[in-house]
């Protein structure tokens, strides 16, 4: 088969593939959620209501009109304090709602619809920006394939259905490392700062960019002054708007680790006491493989390489299994595309690595084109019963990854693009 004929087979598949799961989550998997359900709108009402009428936004009142709008009715509990009392109100850092600032007067359902295409169009900037920092041109077509991969997949249409920040803060991951590689500093600490909207989404990438700077502190150093400055912009202005929101806003954290299941992969295998002492040794490990890559420029392999480990191991120890934050694997993804040739060429363990990864993502695809496929004679009623099959690899893809880049850090092979 020629080059000519595999490009339009890889294309016919993305369609195949993104139509798929785009019928699954539509049609399987939010099929009994409530019909006003939105990670949005917590962000949005919390903004309202700070701004229109000076409300605090970390209450149990604020939480109880939240959960009316996005559960029909206020969450009961059977123990006055009960952490599940604050379920679906709003857990992000106070200076979220200088972003929902300029929709206050829009109705949400307007709302809901802008942030839909800004999500959409995030994701795809975000491809760009890892494309432009791995310097990979593809052709057209190879583009728009994928890029319904992409858009294809189970973590972006959950984010874009939940209206979830994570594909915001994917997004300004991508730019940071993006404006690092184009040796844009200030741009990029100013990127990372907004980043902390979703704090977890920069646990582990905080500290190995902190790494990278000081080992070249004369020539990085306005990365760490821009990011600090802008940090300080922004608690010092939400505690002008909200005195004291710091303290609040980490009650809300450890309620929130509660009432949603605030468990890592390990904590599920190990025990929720065992787990994080097994992810500070593996982030331990991590940082010792990214040690010898903190003189390479941004624009290097060996960086974009560390960077994208130190992602994929991010969503192996943070306490949360949910799909919509595995856009962060993306990086790691295109490194193991752009240089697959050189990868499966190295060793066999490599490419049992490698053929790992690629099959774990690849299975939510299969079991979603399996089930549109069963839709033609099944009803939705009873395929709602295997809503999880496309789900069985996803806590596994960020350790798949893991393991692959892992691998080629720890061995260092020459990387070469065919």
């Amino acid at each position: 088969m020629n080059r000519y004929s595999r490009r339009w087979l890889w294309l016919i598949l993305s369609v195949v593939s993104a139509f798929s799961m785009w019928h699954y989550v539509t049609h399987i998997w939010s099929a009994n959620q409530p019909a006003h359900f939105s990670d949005l709108y917590a962000q949005w009402w919390t903004a309202h209501e700070i701004f229109l009428h000076g409300r605090q936004p970390y209450t149990l009142e604020i939480a109880r009109e939240i959960q009316t709008m996005i559960y029909g009715a206020p969450v009961s509990t059977t123990t006055t304090g009960d952490p599940a009392e604050l379920s679906g109100g709003f857990a992000y850092p106070l200076y979220v709602v200088f972003l929902m600032w300029p929709t206050l007067h829009l109705p949400f359902a307007t709302v809901r619809i802008i942030f839909a295409c800004l999500f959409l169009a995030l994701t795809l900037l975000s491809i760009l920006l890892w494309l432009k920092a791995l310097n990979w041109q593809l052709p057209s077509s190879g583009l728009v394939t994928l890029a319904l991969f992409t858009l294809g997949t189970f973590p972006v249409l959950q984010g874009i259905k939940l209206q979830n920040l994570s594909l915001l803060a994917a997004f300004l991951v991508a730019a940071t490392l993006a404006s690092l590689a184009a040796d844009h500093l200030i741009l990029a600490g100013i990127l990372m700062a907004a980043a902390t909207i979703k704090p977890q989404f920069i646990f582990l990438l905080l500290p190995w960019l902190a790494i990278w700077t000081i080992a070249d502190w004369r020539k990085r150093r306005s990365f760490a002054w821009s990011f600090l400055a802008t940090m300080l912009f922004l608690i010092l202005s939400s505690e002008w708007l909200e005195p004291g929101w710091i303290s609040h806003f980490f009650g809300i954290l450890r309620a929130y680790k509660q009432y949603t299941y605030g468990h890592s992969l390990l904590d599920v295998w190990f025990s929720p006491r065992i787990g994080p002492l097994v992810g500070a040794a593996l982030a331990v490990v991590v940082f010792i493989l990214c040690w010898r890559c903190r003189a390479n420029p941004a624009k290097s392999t060996q960086f974009l390489l560390a960077s994208g480990l130190v992602l994929a191991a991010t969503l192996v120890v943070v306490p949360t299994l949910a799909p919509h934050t595995q856009l962060l694997l993306l990086p790691g993804f295109l490194l193991l595309l752009r240089y697959r040739h050189s990868i499966c060429q190295f060793s066999r363990t490599a490419r049992l690595l490698f053929v790992a990864a690629w099959v774990l993502l690849a299975w939510g695809w299969i079991a979603a084109f399996g089930l549109s496929i069963a839709a033609i004679w099944m009803s939705n009623a009873k395929l709602v019963r295997f809503w999880m099959l496309p789900l069985y690899t996803s806590p596994l893809l960020p350790l798949g990854l893991l393991a692959i880049l892992g691998f080629i850090l720890w061995r260092k092979p020459a990387l070469e693009t065919s």
